[in-house]
């Protein structure tokens, strides 16, 4: 809720006409934007004024499971993924 007070919607494409909410950050600076498709994208950087984006998943189930995947390689050999 603080990351939607702070940032609200942000620019979430690349022509500037779409806007995503930004849903979580990696912890690094790196922040998670959901777009109005349903699309999850990942900043490149950690500025929001204008954030260069990655797609990481097609919805937010597939983020998720990607994200599960993550914690449980994490839990099991310390790796960190490329999510």
């Amino acid at each position: 809720m603080r990351r939607f007070q702070e940032d609200g919607i942000v620019d979430a494409g690349t022509d500037r006409k779409v806007h995503g909410l930004v849903i979580g950050s990696n912890g690094g600076g790196q922040a998670y934007i959901a777009a109005p498709d349903g699309a999850v994208h990942r900043t490149r950087t950690a500025s929001l004024d204008e954030p260069e984006l990655d797609r990481v998943a097609a919805d937010l189930r597939q983020f998720l499971e990607l994200l599960e995947h993550s914690l449980a390689r994490f839990v099991a050999d310390g790796e960190t993924g490329n999510l």
